[in-house]
Order: structure tokens, then C-alpha cells, then sequence
């Protein structure tokens, strides 16, 4: 005959269970080293809720242990316990152990941006708000009082974008770039962030780089130095640059006649002119070379020069028309009725 087993199944509440770790955490205390135990409650990750609870107690027979502290703070953010971590950070901001401070902040930040994006995804505007605005504050803290690692320098550079900090990106930035001198991308940040701080000198260095670093964007690059030079430079150091580049690129040549007519320097902007006209064979590229450095003195009213450079090719031109009305201007408008008078009768010679 068979033999059946009446006795009904019991099932642990939760709240039994707890009592039951505590009580094995108090036989684990007599029976092991403090600290061991303590690293192996911290390995732990299936409870993080036990592990706090443990903790806590442990804190409870030693409440000035700060490191005791600092571990039940990442512990109650494991175990999304946020009132109790943010109570302990609030308290460890005061430590004046400069290692568990750093660490404070660090976690501080984190478990604040966290409440960051859950704040955003609950389109809490005002909260939002306020949150990034502790972010700002906590960053600038961690900067200023070296709150970090050579390390986390990436990272933090990273969360700078985040919170808009340019002042501090720009300074971990430099630090990167230390480390990283030719980085293209790296460059390119501190460009534009020391631009954005107004701070030029270092922006031309860091573009000067580029330029030799990064040939497929070279013009974008010239194009930027060229910018600074010309709005924030005494203009003689944006001429050496033009002069400098106008050498081999008919772009820069043509920027650096404009910057020449802006600046009422007509004679050298004509003698550009006629520089590219000496070096070409093309008779219409060099009509046109010539026009434009009448043309130029012209409009700076240097009519003395204009009519001088007219004249020394009158002859060379003469079978152009065109080159004929534009000296016969050029001699009246000048009041040189002379070289009008004998340049009238040689275009009469012509006609019979």
C-alpha cells in the first residue's frame, strides 16, 4: 500500500526572506572578515534590493565610513533607490577625502542625467529644465575641481556638447589633443570652439595644422585662416597671407586684387594685372589683362598712371578697335590732349 505525504507546500513571504538575509548577513559577519564580505555583497548582481538592505545595516554599526557610504550609493542607484543614493551624495559632497569627493560628483552627475532623460521623456518642460541647469552646475564643478580621470577625458569632452559648455569643452579638448596632436577631427573642435571663445591666435594655429593635415578639405581650411585674418587680423597680416598663396592659385590672386582695391592700393592691384599679363601669349587674355589694369587705376583715379600704361601699348594694340576708343577715352578724361590730338590722327591714317 502506498504512502502519501500530507503535509501542505509553504512558500516564503517576501518579507521572510529579508529577515532571513539579514540574519544570514549577521551569521556571515561573525563567521567572515568585514571587508571580504563586504566585497562579496557588492558582487553581487541578482539583488540588488539585499544588497542595499545589507549595506545599510552595515552602516548602521559604522555610520562614518564614507567608502561604506559611497558603495550603498551606487548600490541604491543599481537598485533605482534614488532617494536614498541622492540622501548619501548629498552627504559625501562634504567628505574631505579628495578621492571619495571625486567619486561623489561623478555619480552625482550620473544618476542626475538619468533623472534627466526620464524627466524628457515624461515631457516634464519645467523640471527638464531645472535638471539640465544642475547638470551645467555639476559638470562645471567636476571640471574646476579636477574631478576626473585622464581617462574619463573623452567622455566628459562628450557631455561638454551635451550641456553646451564650450569654456570647459574647449579646455578638455586641448587636453585630448595633447595626447592626440595630429587628430584631424580633434583640429577641426578646437577651430571652432576657440572661435567661438573669441580666441584667434589659437584658431589660426589649429587651422595652419589643418591645412597641412587634411589636403582633400585644404581650401576650406584656407578659406576659414583667411576669414580670421581679414575680420579680426591688421590687415597687413592678411596681405603676407594673400601674397603668400596668390603665388600658385589664380583664386588667391583674385582675392588678393580685391583686397588691394579695398584697400585704395589701385597701383598694386594694376600691377597684378599686368604680372599675369607678362606671362601669358594669348592676345585676348592679354587685352583683357591690360583693360583691367587701366580699369583699376582708373577707379582709384590715378589717371597719371593710367594714361602711362596706356601708352607704353598704343601700339601694341592699335589693330583693336576697341583698345582705340578706350585710350581716346582715356587721353580726354586725362586732359592729355596731346597723346589724344596724335592718336586721333593716327586712327584718321587708318580709315582713308
Amino acid at each position: 500500500m502506498s504512502y502519501a505525504n500530507n503535509k501542505k507546500l509553504y512558500v516564503a513571504t517576501y518579507k521572510e526572506i529579508i529577515i532571513g538575509f539579514i540574519v544570514f548577513c549577521i551569521i556571515l559577519v561573525v563567521l567572515y572578515p568585514k571587508d571580504t564580505l563586504t566585497k562579496q555583497v557588492l558582487a553581487e548582481s541578482s539583488n540588488y534590493d539585499l544588497s542595499v538592505i545589507y549595506l545599510e545595516n552595515m552602516l548602521k554599526s559604522d555610520p562614518s565610513n564614507e567608502q561604506l557610504m559611497l558603495s550603498l550609493a551606487q548600490q541604491a542607484i543599481k537598485a533605482n533607490k534614488k532617494y536614498l543614493a541622492y540622501k548619501l551624495l548629498k552627504i559625501l559632497k562634504k567628505s574631505k577625502d579628495i578621492n571619495i569627493k571625486k567619486s561623489t560628483y561623478l555619480l552625482s552627475y550620473q544618476i542626475a542625467k538619468e533623472d534627466y532623460f526620464y524627466l524628457k521623456k515624461e515631457k516634464k518642460r519645467d523640471l527638464l529644465q531645472q535638471k539640465y541647469k544642475e547638470l551645467q552646475t555639476l559638470f562645471k564643478t567636476i571640471i574646476a575641481k579636477r574631478f576626473y580621470t585622464k581617462e574619463s577625458v573623452a567622455k566628459l569632452y562628450k557631455e561638454s556638447s551635451f550641456l553646451h559648455d564650450t569654456k570647459n569643452g574647449y579646455f578638455l579638448l586641448q587636453k585630448l589633443l595633447q595626447k592626440d596632436p595630429n587628430n584631424i577631427k580633434l583640429l577641426s573642435d578646437a577651430y571652432y570652439l576657440s572661435s567661438k571663445l573669441h580666441k584667434y591666435d589659437e584658431s589660426i594655429s589649429y587651422l595652419q595644422h589643418l591645412t597641412l593635415l587634411d589636403k582633400p578639405h585644404q581650401n576650406r581650411w584656407l578659406d576659414a585662416q583667411y576669414y580670421l585674418l581679414i575680420n579680426y587680423f591688421p590687415y597687413k597680416e592678411a596681405q603676407q597671407f594673400l601674397i603668400l598663396h596668390a603665388k600658385n592659385s589664380p583664386i588667391w590672386e583674385k582675392r588678393l586684387i580685391d583686397f588691394y582695391i579695398a584697400h585704395k592700393q589701385y597701383k598694386k592691384a594694376a600691377q597684378l594685372y599686368m604680372n599675369d599679363f607678362h606671362h601669358t601669349t594669348d592676345p585676348k587674355e592679354q587685352l583683357h589683362l591690360w583693360f583691367k589694369a587701366i580699369q583699376t587705376l582708373q577707379a582709384g583715379v590715378l589717371l597719371k598712371y593710367a594714361v602711362q600704361l596706356g601708352s607704353r601699348y598704343e601700339n601694341y594694340f592699335f589693330q583693336e578697335k576697341k583698345a582705340r576708343v578706350m585710350l581716346l577715352k582715356l587721353y580726354i578724361s586725362a586732359n592729355d590732349l596731346h597723346k589724344a590730338n596724335r592718336l586721333s590722327q593716327k586712327i584718321l591714317k587708318i580709315k582713308r
